[in-house]
């Protein structure tokens, strides 16, 4: 990842903590008093092993035990209040920035795109991102500005043990910034591959039944263990990559610990002649000293583990923003309401949608869809069929030119384009609990033609043999749809809605044969307007006029009028 890229994120995720700054700033406050009880502690027991050395003043050894358990008690309640501050202020931000997700999903209308993926971004990485707000942002503050302090102190006794620290600190780190960059990598490949394996899972688990039915099982279990297996094998480099820093921040650490108390050896046995501004170091000074370097280095010990939280958010982060970010292109159109609807034209020109990473996936398209006409589109699995029904819905952002009625869809209010069309997913869900509210979904709804349709696409054939008919509550009383019944219950409430534009997507492939006979049958005895089907069997579709044929690279290769 490059610099200017990462500035960005972290730039982003210091803006979704501003609300709450002032818990930052207590949690600051408390850490800072932490720190120079901390030094006052060192600095009684360094004194305290002094005296005991020396077999002087025995009598205030009691004095002094009384001041340091004070200490100890009081260093013990700050970490309790910074460790509260530093939950509320991860957990505020947190919430902030899911429900920031959820009512940008909500807003755009884009609550079953992606739902595996997008769970794994609301659940999993948001999680990360909070552990970026309680650990590092807090701790970060206190691991530079604390050496700062102890070096100085160190400086001001002995100036050579200080000269010593801060040649290995500048050691420590460059080794974290080359090994971050690395860890930053690596931790959003692991990111991306949990995402899609959430994904891949879930839609998996909607999908059961079609599973189970055409007998796909051994297939998606090897498709899932093979994306297991990656994401065990990026945890297990991430893993060693955290081993790799720790290990070698406690080598640097004794490495420093080693030198001074070399030096000071050295200085006892006067081979170095090198004294303290004038003075002898004493027991105290030396003591003092390595306790102080000890602390130094805990906190440099620190940024390492931090700067492993900082590489797994910034991963995180960087999914959120594009989740957001294509959300918002999706959410960006206008307020330019689509007044004509007893009219359509659908014009595309250089229509081109790409991936995240900018590799083409469709396009580019030019066409004219004219009321009356009745699309199909077909071609190989995962040449853009599906996403090309996504571009016209609004839902994917584009480049190129995209107009319905000499509008730009980008500057189209979506929601009325969304009331204006009916449009029926691959394995489309019902909203509603029961089969009647599924299909009477509003009170102008034409009764006439309500019967006419669920008799003709076969549903009053099987409600009639529920319990309640069509009041049946659906997945409850021990009454279970096939998909084939709800893929009809689907498509007759798209058909029922006096709609300007008929979207399905393989409204036939994965169900039963009576089922695929009433859809059909509906469909080519329906009143449609205009409509674009996505189908792999074209010939059981009787009611097109027009074939599109697209190839694997996005393109509409042929089109051919029946």
């Amino acid at each position: 990842m490059d610099n200017n890229k990462e500035k960005t994120i972290i730039n982003w995720l210091t803006k979704q903590s501003k609300p709450f700054k002032y818990l930052l700033n207590i949690s600051y406050i408390f850490n800072l008093l932490n720190i120079f009880i901390s030094i006052i502690q060192s600095f009684l027991l360094s004194i305290h092993i002094d005296l005991f050395l020396h077999n002087k003043q025995q009598q205030q050894m009691f004095s002094f035990y009384t001041i340091f358990s004070l200490c100890f008690i009081i260093r013990s309640l700050i970490s309790i209040l910074i460790n509260r501050c530093n939950y509320f202020y991860s957990k505020f931000i947190k919430l902030n920035i899911r429900n920031k997700i959820l009512n940008n999903i909500i807003q755009t209308n884009n609550i079953n795109n992606n739902i595996g993926c997008n769970t794994t971004i609301i659940i999993e990485q948001i999680e990360s991102i909070q552990e970026y707000y309680n650990k590092y942002v807090p701790q970060l503050f206190i691991s530079i500005i604390a050496p700062f302090i102890i070096i100085a102190i160190i400086f001001y006794i002995n100036w050579i043990s200080s000269i010593i620290i801060i040649i290995i600190s500048i050691i420590i780190v460059l080794f974290i910034n080359i090994i971050g960059h690395k860890v930053i990598d690596k931790n959003k490949q692991n990111f991306q591959i949990l995402s899609y394996l959430s994904g891949l899972f879930l839609n998996r688990l909607k999908c059961i039944e079609i599973i189970r039915l055409f007998n796909f099982a051994d297939i998606e279990i090897q498709k899932i263990s093979k994306y297991i297996e990656k994401f065990r094998i990026k945890n297990m480099e991430i893993l060693k990559i955290a081993f790799l820093t720790s290990a070698i921040l406690e080598f640097f650490h004794s490495i420093a610990i080693a030198f001074i108390a070399m030096y000071f050896s050295f200085t006892y046995l006067h081979i170095i002649n090198i004294s303290l501004y004038k003075q002898n170091i004493n027991i105290f000074h030396s003591f003092f000293i390595l306790i102080l370097v000890t602390e130094y280095f805990q906190y440099f010990n620190n940024l390492g583990i931090l700067y492993h939280i900082k590489a797994k958010a910034v991963g995180a982060a960087e999914l959120i923003i594009k989740l957001i970010d294509n959300n918002n292109v999706i959410s960006h159109h206008k307020n330019i309401l689509l007044f004509n609807q007893n009219n359509l034209l659908i014009y595309a020109k250089d229509l081109v949608v790409k991936d995240n990473i900018g590799n083409k996936i469709i396009g580019p398209l030019s066409f004219k869809i004219y009321i009356g006409q009745r699309i199909i589109i077909t071609g190989p699995n995962g040449c853009g069929k599906s996403t090309l029904l996504n571009v016209i819905l609004g839902f994917i952002p584009y480049e190129g030119i995209l107009k319905i009625n000499n509008i730009n869809l980008k500057d189209l209010n979506i929601n009325h384009w969304h009331h204006a069309i009916s449009w029926v997913k691959q394995n489309p869900s019902l909203p509603a609990k029961t089969i009647k509210d599924n299909l009477f979904f509003h009170h102008n709804l034409n009764c006439i033609k309500i019967n006419k349709i669920i008799k003709i696409i076969g549903i009053k054939d099987f409600a009639d043999k529920l319990p309640n008919g069509l009041d049946t509550i659906i997945n409850v009383q021990n009454t279970r749809l096939s998909i084939g019944q709800i893929q009809r219950i689907a498509i007759a409430r798209a058909l029922i809605k006096n709609s300007m534009l008929l979207l399905l997507d393989e409204p036939i492939s994965n169900i039963d044969i009576i089922s695929q006979t009433y859809i059909i049958n509906a469909l080519c005895n329906t009143s449609i307007n205009t409509s674009i089907i996505i189908t792999h069997n074209i010939n059981k579709i009787k009611n097109a006029n027009i074939i599109w044929f697209m190839n694997n690279k996005g393109k509409i290769i042929q089109t051919k009028i029946i």
